[in-house]
């Protein structure tokens, strides 16, 4: 029932927002958005599941501490 209602809620937002962006023929930010709204969407679904989903801040963190010691004036 969960899955249900976050494809039904995924697909009034796309159904709101996608027939403005072809309208407008704004087709680089169509592209744009519906790879957000899949990724979302995919994200929401496996969250309902409870898929362990790691978190985003530890990997930018492991990347960007290499480059903070790099830059770091001692």
């Amino acid at each position: 029932m969960k899955i249900m209602a976050i494809i039904l809620l995924f697909v009034m937002l796309a159904g709101w927002d996608i027939p403005q962006l072809i309208k407008k023929k704004q087709h680089k930010d169509l592209i744009v958005y519906a790879v957000l709204i899949l990724t979302g969407l995919i994200l929401s679904i496996l969250s309902a599941f409870h898929v362990h989903l790691p978190n985003p801040s530890k990997g930018l963190s492991t990347v960007l501490e290499p480059l903070g010691s790099l830059l770091k004036a001692d």
